[in-house]
């Protein structure tokens, strides 16, 4: 009667104090009394679960007999002096163990365990990392096999993994002003997915702006600047002559287009590419002036044809002269350029090809006194 009500009294215990749910670990108790483990045969266990014999009567072991291969064994008596024995079960399969002083008369007992209901678990939620390349983990703990995906071709993951570890995630340079954001999914069969995000921060604005100058003809026409940048800019000009590309993202090109020049003077354009942030670039338009400041090409008697002319002209006196005649070319800054001296002819050929392209100013001293004359020297 004692023992019944013993057994009684354990039996309402460990249903108190160790539920079966699974929401949580659970303690399996099994009593330990004469010839018996009561229950013999437990069927619902989950990895994380406890069992736990308990003493009733007799003299007795809980000793494992055959278990899953990496399952810790184990071994101990239970008694009126040792009560009780717990084992955490870690590892999925079946479990047989014995009582060692009554195996023979069949006190033997088994439990089952499961890996239970699938688990994961993805921390951080987010990483945040700077523009350059790089990695970063993030930690996974789950009780089955998962696998992970990355959302952005810049951003790769390791592919799959089982039960707790780490998910590492490797990532290119950004090199756009722009953040940019990977979302990485982890999947375990049978249970909602984890997103978790890398977010990478955007590069510092650059630009850079070439050639700092294009020479033009006095014609009217196009050249282009290129722009090298890794985001949006602005391109402005200060002339009305010289009307430029408004905008631009990245890498591209400034179109500028020019009217003819009919002035009698070299004229620039700047041109300012600006990016938020940064300090802005100025590139010029150069335009040559326009052949019409030298139609009236004689001073005098003094001639210069074919004006403008790429590199051959004849300068003519108007009539010979028996002194000694002193030719000099002028550059538009005042440096003399070319100098000689002729005497007996009326007129002289010359080639300035190896000169640069632009306006001159043709100086000619004689016994007739000093004469000026403009030259042009065109593309």
């Amino acid at each position: 009667m004692k023992k019944s009500i013993l057994l009684s009294l354990v039996a309402i215990l460990s249903l108190a104090i160790y539920p079966t749910s699974h929401a949580l670990a659970t303690k399996h108790v099994i009593t330990v009394q004469n010839f018996s483990f009561n229950p013999s045969s437990i069927t619902d266990v989950v990895v994380g679960d406890t069992m736990r014999w308990v003493w009733v009567s007799g003299t007795h072991t809980t000793t494992s007999t055959t278990i899953p291969a990496t399952a810790s064994t184990w071994d101990s008596p239970i008694t009126s002096s040792n009560t009780s024995y717990e084992y955490k079960v870690t590892v999925a399969g079946t479990y047989n163990y014995k009582c060692t002083f009554h195996a023979a008369s069949g006190m033997i007992g088994s439990f089952v365990a499961s890996t239970g209901a699938a688990t994961l678990s993805v921390l951080p939620g987010n990483q945040n990392v700077s523009s350059g390349a790089g990695s970063v983990v993030f930690n996974v703990t789950s009780n089955s096999s998962w696998a992970a995906t990355s959302s952005a071709l810049w951003c790769t993951v390791t592919p799959s993994g089982t039960g707790n570890g780490t998910l590492t995630t490797t990532y290119s340079a950004n090199l756009s002003v722009t953040q940019r954001i990977a979302s990485i999914t982890v999947t375990v069969a049978g249970i909602p997915s984890q997103i978790v995000t890398l977010t990478q921060a955007g590069a510092a604005a650059t630009l850079s702006v070439s050639p700092g100058n294009q020479n033009v003809g006095y014609t009217s026409g196009t050249t282009l600047f290129s722009v090298s940048s890794n985001t949006n800019w602005t391109a402005i000009s200060d002339q009305t002559w010289c009307t430029v590309t408004a905008s631009g993202n990245g890498d591209g090109t400034v179109t500028a287009s020019f009217s003819e020049n009919q002035t009698n003077a070299v004229r620039v354009a700047n041109i300012t590419v600006s990016v938020a942030g940064i300090a802005p670039q100025v590139v010029t338009v150069t335009q040559d002036l326009s052949s019409v400041s030298v139609v009236e090409n004689k001073a005098g008697s003094l001639s210069i044809y074919p004006n403008p002319t790429r590199a051959n002209f004849t300068l003519s006196l108007g009539k010979a002269t028996n002194g000694t005649v002193e030719i000099s070319v002028i550059n538009a800054i005042g440096t003399t350029v070319y100098n000689t001296s002729v005497s007996g002819s009326e007129s002289y050929s010359f080639n300035f090809a190896s000169l640069a392209r632009g306006s001159y100013f043709i100086r000619v001293v004689s016994d007739e006194g000093t004469k000026v004359s403009k030259l042009l020297l065109i593309n």
